[in-house]
Formats: structure tokens, C-alpha cells, sequence
């Protein structure tokens, strides 16, 4: 199973494989907001530090609004991504 590690936080949370972050973190305590929950308003904005190929694709609808907000590359909307292998992440500044 998956580790999805949040480094803002200091916590390796095992996973389902496919785990939303956003059902994960609504069990664990991590410091990751979320507003809108639907990748709307970039409160949940997340910096993938390492193995971002193990999280879900970019959806047009996500990438439409990264580009609004002009995110880093390695920025993403934690309400959008499901946990494919190990990753670690940290919210984004």
C-alpha cells in the first residue's frame, strides 16, 4: 500500500491505493485546507516533493485553474489527486 508522506506535517500516512488526499485527510489531522472541494479556489494548493507520477493525472478542469493561478510546475490541487504509489507533498506557500 501507498504512503503518502506530508512534510509540512511530519506524518507517513499509509493509503488505499487510489486514496483521494482530500478522504485522507479528512481522518488524519494535516495542516492541507480545503474550501470549495471541487478545485476551485486553490485553498487545498499542495508543492508535490517528490514521485509526483504517483499521483492521478492533471484533469483539464485542474490544469485550466493552475494555469489562472500561475502555480509552479510541481504545484497541485490536493482535492484532485488520488494516491497512486508513494508521494510526499507539503502545502504550498
Amino acid at each position: 500500500m501507498p504512503v503518502l508522506t506530508v512534510k509540512t506535517d511530519k506524518k507517513n500516512i499509509t493509503v488505499e491505493n487510489g486514496a483521494s488526499i482530500i478522504d485522507v485527510c479528512e481522518t488524519e489531522e494535516t495542516s492541507i485546507l480545503f474550501g470549495c472541494r471541487d478545485g476551485a479556489c486553490g485553498a487545498c494548493m499542495i508543492r508535490v516533493v517528490e514521485n509526483p507520477q504517483h499521483l492521478s493525472t492533471i484533469e483539464e478542469h485542474e490544469r485550466d485553474f493552475l494555469e489562472t493561478m500561475a502555480a509552479r510546475e510541481d504545484e497541485r490541487l490536493a482535492c484532485q489527486c488520488k494516491v497512486l504509489g508513494d508521494v510526499t507533498i507539503e502545502v504550498s506557500e
